[in-house]
């Protein structure tokens, strides 16, 4: 999924659980209908229920990235 802001797949996911068709959401977003399947898929495994319209920021937030952890700067004691 490209990188959208929380803001967008909150309006997103809203517009989705109302019923909007992913066509006229992507036009309004700009997030691709793919993308929009799997946000939703995303935040139902995460613990939201479209009927109850309430989005909880993990609901949409970013998943952890794999890789390499950073550099973390010794601390001075």
């Amino acid at each position: 999924m490209p990188h959208s802001d929380t803001a967008s797949r909150v309006q997103a996911l809203t517009l989705q659980a109302l019923g909007w068709k992913n066509e006229d959401i992507e036009k309004l977003t700009g997030i691709k209908a793919r993308a929009l399947n799997k946000l939703l898929d995303r935040a139902i495994e995460r613990g939201f229920e479209p009927s109850k319209l309430r989005i909880q920021d993990s609901y949409v937030a970013n998943s952890p990235k794999s890789g390499r952890p950073q550099k973390q700067e010794a601390s001075e004691e």
